[in-house]
């Protein structure tokens, strides 16, 4: 029966595509961390609580075999809020294929789910090369990240990318401010940079909250907190960053998340930077506003 149900989602997914912007809960952070760190975040973007219990489901779609494995998820998102789900691995001493979460991890979860690894029945237990799929009442899709049907390899990345850079591999993403509806059919193609934001790897600290233009939250105070860069990418490693909101600092991360450069900056809205190493490839930048928000920016060095 559930084989047959999910069968019947793909079908219908092109005929029930109707979702109304800010009308329904969607996919709002993805993290597909190193070993167990997995979690996904969901936001409601409307003026009501949202109660998950017997109409929601979500799960991966493994290695493109096109019939996800969905599990049933429960609790209430209060409006303009989210719900943290993370792979339920919390025993400290675990090994092997049961490593525990990091500390950060669990303490942002609000919920743990699929304990145990099951081939046939593993919702949780994505990897990067599987689509994961948000489901209402059993055949509505309200969100896809990924393409259901699609083994892409190791992951998917953003089209154009020179360094094939895997997305959804060893990565957090976030999806944009302005993304106030998700994806509610199969995309032909699926670009990740066309609606997500991506963190380094084991990047946690942006899950329990998001931006969305959904919230009466003024939208032109929220499109403040930007910066651009220039050049990128960057050829003798320096550029510099306008923001439209005063900087406090920034810190600047490999693409596995370590760490190379912290630095304080003296409150303006301009600032020209050195990248401390000379290694062609993939870095983040993260800005730090005055007002203590944050934001990142992949930034291409070659």
């Amino acid at each position: 029966m559930k084989r047959n149900l999910l069968s019947g989602i793909l079908i219908l997914t092109g005929a029930i595509a109707n979702a109304q912007n800010c009308s329904d809960i969607f996919i709002s952070e993805y993290v597909e961390g190193s070993n167990n760190n997995k979690a996904i975040e969901l936001y409601n973007p409307t003026a009501n609580p949202i109660v998950l219990d017997g109409h929601y489901s979500m799960g991966r779609d493994r290695d493109g075999a096109g019939v996800p494995m969905l599990i049933a998820i429960t609790g209430t998102i209060a409006p303009y809020d989210v719900r943290v789900f993370a792979l339920d691995k919390r025993d400290p001493n675990g090994t092997g294929q049961e490593v525990p979460l990091f500390d950060e991890l669990e303490a942002a979860a609000d919920t743990f789910l699929n304990p145990v690894y099951v081939q046939t029945d593993s919702p949780m237990y994505f990897n990067g090369d599987d689509a994961f799929v948000l489901v209402k009442d059993g055949i509505n899709i309200l969100d896809i990240v990924g393409r259901i049907g699609e083994d892409p390899g190791n992951g998917w990345w953003a089209i154009g990318d020179p360094f094939t850079a895997w997305w959804t591999v060893d990565n957090t993403m976030i999806r944009k401010q302005g993304i106030q509806q998700g994806v509610t059919s199969n995309p032909d193609v699926f670009d990740p940079a066309q609606q997500w934001d991506s963190l380094p790897n084991n990047t946690f600290s942006q899950l329990g909250t998001h931006l969305c233009s959904c919230s009466p939250i003024n939208v032109t105070e929220i499109q403040q907190h930007e910066f651009s860069m220039f050049p990128n990418p960057i050829a003798d490693g320096q550029f510099a960053i306008k923001a439209s909101h005063e900087m406090s600092a920034y810190s600047i991360y490999t693409a596995d998340g370590r760490l190379i450069e912290q630095k304080k900056l003296m409150s303006g809205r301009f600032a020209s930077i050195t990248l401390p190493q000379s290694e062609a490839g993939i870095y983040y930048i993260e800005i730090e506003y005055v007002d203590g928000s944050r934001k990142s920016e992949k930034l291409i060095s070659r």
